[in-house]
C-alpha cells in the first residue's frame, strides 16, 4: 500500500511507459507534467491540437524528447473527439488547452466516447502530512452535483476501486457529516446510516464502511475517543465520502490551499481514466494526477 506520492511515483517506474493524451497539447502546464512523467520513465505524450502552437509550446520547455506523436488538429470540438479516439487505442487522457465542455461533449459521446454502464465520478486524492500520514482519497467534489441514494453507493464503490488499486484491498470509508449521529432532520446522516448497515451485511464489498461521522471523528483518533465512539474506521478513514458536491469541492481546495497537502484527482467510471485538472492547477498536481490515473489503470 502507498502512503506516500514518492512511493506511489517508484513503483510506476518499473511498470513501463503509458501513452498520455494530451487534449489541446498546447498547454506548457500540462507539458511539463508529460515530460516528468517521461523523465520519471512512466509517460509519453501523444500531443492533440494546433501543431504550429503546440511547437512553440514545446520550444518554451526546451525539450520534445517525452513526445511520441503530434495530431495537427484546429478546432476545439476536433481535439477532443480525435483526443478520445486516440485514448481508446491506449493510455489516459488529460486535459491541456480546450475548454472542459468540449472535452466532456466527447468523453460522454454515446458513439465513440468513453462511456460505460457506470457512474461517473471524481476521485480526489491527497498527502496527508498532518494527521496520519499516509494518502487519503475524497470523493465526489467534481463531478455529481447532489448524489441520490444509489448513485452515493456508486460515488463509495468506485473510490474503493480506486483504492484497491493503490494497494489497500480493505480500505476504512467514512461518511462524512456534521455529526456522527442520526439526526432525522438531517438526510444525508440517515442515507449513511443505511449504507453503513447495507456494509454490515455484504451489500457494499471490499471495504469497511461507518457513518455518519463528522470530519474529527474521521480522522482523529483522539477526537474518536474523547466522543466515546466505537467503530473500526473511525480516526483511520482512508476514504472520505462527502454528501455532495459544495462539500468536496470546499474541502479538496481547503486542502490543496490552506493546508498545502500535496494533491491529485481523476475522473473514473469511464472505460479510460480521464483527468480534467482545473484550469488553476499546476504542472504539479497535473503530474500527481497522471500517476493516480496510470496506478488506477494497472
Amino acid at each position: 500500500m502507498f502512503r506516500t506520492f514518492d512511493d506511489l511515483f517508484n513503483h510506476l517506474k518499473s511498470k513501463g511507459t503509458e501513452r498520455i493524451v494530451v487534449a489541446g497539447g498546447e498547454d506548457p502546464e500540462a507539458l511539463k507534467a508529460v515530460k516528468k512523467s517521461f523523465e520519471y520513465g512512466f509517460g509519453k505524450g501523444v500531443l492533440v491540437g494546433n501543431k504550429e502552437k503546440v511547437e512553440d509550446a514545446l520550444k518554451s520547455i526546451g525539450d520534445e524528447n517525452f513526445v511520441e506523436d503530434i495530431i495537427d488538429v484546429q478546432s476545439e470540438v476536433e481535439k477532443g473527439r480525435i483526443a478520445v479516439e486516440e485514448v481508446k487505442k491506449g493510455g489516459i487522457l488529460l486535459k491541456g488547452q480546450i475548454k472542459t465542455a468540449y472535452l466532456l461533449k466527447a468523453v460522454l459521446d454515446k458513439n465513440f466516447g468513453l462511456r460505460t454502464d457506470r457512474l461517473i465520478s471524481d476521485v480526489f486524492l491527497f498527502e496527508d502530512t498532518s494527521v496520519s500520514n499516509k494518502l487519503v482519497l475524497m470523493s465526489d467534489g467534481g463531478v455529481n452535483i447532489k448524489p441520490d441514494f444509489n448513485a452515493l453507493i456508486d460515488i463509495i464503490n468506485n473510490a474503493v476501486e480506486v483504492a484497491h488499486k493503490l494497494g489497500n484491498q480493505n480500505p476504512k470509508v467514512a461518511l462524512l457529516s456534521a455529526v456522527e449521529v442520526v439526526n432525522p432532520d438531517m438526510d444525508d446522516t440517515i442515507n449513511w446510516s443505511l449504507i453503513s448497515k447495507m456494509n454490515e451485511r455484504g451489500q457494499i464489498k471490499g471495504c469497511t464502511i461507518d457513518g455518519p461521522l463528522a470530519l474529527d471523528n474521521a480522522i482523529s483518533e483522539y477526537a474518536a475517543k474523547k466522543k466515546g465512539i466505537k467503530s473500526e474506521v473511525a480516526g483511520k478513514a482512508d476514504i472520505l465520502i462527502v454528501p455532495n458536491i459544495i462539500v468536496g469541492n470546499v474541502f479538496g481546495k481547503a486542502l490543496a490551499y490552506y493546508a498545502k497537502f500535496k494533491n491529485a484527482h481523476i475522473i473514473v467510471g469511464t472505460s479510460a481514466p480521464v483527468l480534467i485538472p482545473s484550469r488553476a492547477d499546476k504542472s504539479e498536481v497535473k503530474f500527481n494526477s497522471i500517476a493516480l490515473a496510470i496506478a488506477s489503470k494497472k
